[in-house]
């Protein structure tokens, strides 16, 4: 119950730090130090756990994948590749419902804060001509923009989960593979609910489309390989998000201080000390003692261990509106639970997983629901109310990983 105590203060001032708006960045090095404090931690353990969550291997792969996917994300970008990639697809697609689906679909490809702000125009213009409102042309663009973070391992979550858990990066694309699919159907049902299908446009023949088509998929190949890379053929994200940067800067011919300028411009070293100050907060955890004497309590208790992995990240992702938020916070408490010997259940992870993104897509502080709502002038209780539907639908496809792991 001590365990508990200390470690629930923890995390009531973590997240009362953050509805301060005191950056994250700040808010788990904070964290650790409170959690030092309360259970006396002498300095010497202290600096090991400091150590561990900076230079070790798992700390080191996860900051430098996160580091190469911002690199290329500002290549795909500034080259204008990333611009290719939409007007193509835009002339591909035949129904003005798939291109503003695919339009956030696409953008998100690639992990960025805020990125629905950069879809947004382009599902406006694409739904020119169409009955739709702005509260559905919202739901459309910030419900599309979040289908890859369940799965890809480009996305800082996934990239922060297996990490933290031991999990590869293949498992997780398994297992939460059911969440990315269904997102795309329950998007098709409520998201264009009574939009019909407008008249096809003419002048477009299917060889143009095609065309066009193999214009989009050469222009977002670099994504699409180093995904293949990583998923498919185990390739480590680090070599395929580097080979994948390098073969960009050698096409487009950059010049040494044009690549050290691109560095420079691509990096966020606050997200990147996100990162770290989480897996800080982690190693300090486990030099507590405190995830062994939380895990016994619960072990101990009656509350069944599926509902705390549902509810715990929920509050959290609400709180935060991060997935890196809810991970970095709930996961390292959770992961005992989820198994022996190290071994996480895999759909104990997964309902973990899918209950902290449901609040983070409910949370009314997520940057991309902000940026979208604004943009549209939606009504925010209405998109709110079109959300629940589809988000409790995307959250019972947690049967799938039950089926196959339980």
């Amino acid at each position: 119950m001590r365990h508990l105590l200390l470690t629930g203060l923890v995390l009531i001032f973590i997240i009362w730090l953050l509805r301060r708006k005191v950056s994250m960045t700040a808010v788990m090095p904070i964290g650790s130090l409170l959690l030092a404090l309360l259970y006396l931690l002498p300095l010497p353990e202290l600096g090991r756990s400091i150590y561990l969550g900076v230079a070790s291997p798992k700390s080191v792969e996860m900051t430098a994948t996160l580091a190469l996917t911002m690199v290329m994300e500002n290549l795909l970008r500034t080259t204008g590749m990333l611009k290719r990639m939409v007007t193509s697809l835009s002339t591909a697609l035949p129904d003005r419902r798939m291109v503003m689906a695919a339009l956030p679909a696409m953008i998100g490809m690639l992990p960025s804060p805020g990125g629905a702000v950069f879809s947004a125009p382009m599902v406006a213009q694409a739904a020119e001509g169409i009955q739709s409102t702005p509260e559905q042309n919202a739901l459309i663009n910030y419900w599309y923009r979040h289908i890859w973070e369940y799965v890809s391992p480009l996305y800082p979550g996934i990239i922060l989960v297996a990490g933290l858990s031991g999990i590869s990066t293949q498992q997780l694309f398994i297992s939460h593979l059911p969440f990315a699919i269904t997102v795309i159907l329950a998007g098709a049902w409520f998201c264009f609910h009574k939009i019909e299908r407008p008249q096809p446009e003419h002048g477009t023949m299917p060889a143009d489309r095609m065309r066009q088509f193999g214009i989009f998929l050469l222009m977002s190949s670099p994504i699409l390989i180093s995904l293949s890379l990583v998923v498919a053929f185990k390739v480590s994200a680090v070599l395929a998000l580097s080979g994948g940067v390098a073969i960009l800067f050698i096409a487009h011919r950059y010049k040494p201080a044009q690549i050290l300028m691109t560095l420079h411009e691509s990096l966020s070293f606050k997200a990147l000390f996100l990162v770290i100050g989480i897996m800080i907060f982690q190693e300090v955890l486990r030099s507590t003692g405190a995830l062994a004497g939380i895990s016994s309590f619960f072990a101990a208790s009656n509350l069944p261990i599926p509902l705390l992995m549902l509810i715990i990240p929920f509050i959290a992702g609400i709180m935060t509106g991060l997935t890196v938020g809810y991970v970095g916070i709930t996961f390292p408490l959770l992961l005992p639970l989820m198994g022996a010997d190290g071994q996480p259940n895999l759909w104990l992870e997964a309902l973990a997983f899918a209950g902290g993104f449901a609040g983070v897509m409910l949370s009314p502080v997520h940057l991309c629901f902000v940026l979208t709502r604004e943009y549209f002038a939606a009504d925010t209780a209405v998109v709110y109310r079109r959300l629940l539907a589809p988000s409790l639908f995307v959250l019972a496809a947690v049967l799938f990983p039950y089926l196959f792991y339980h």
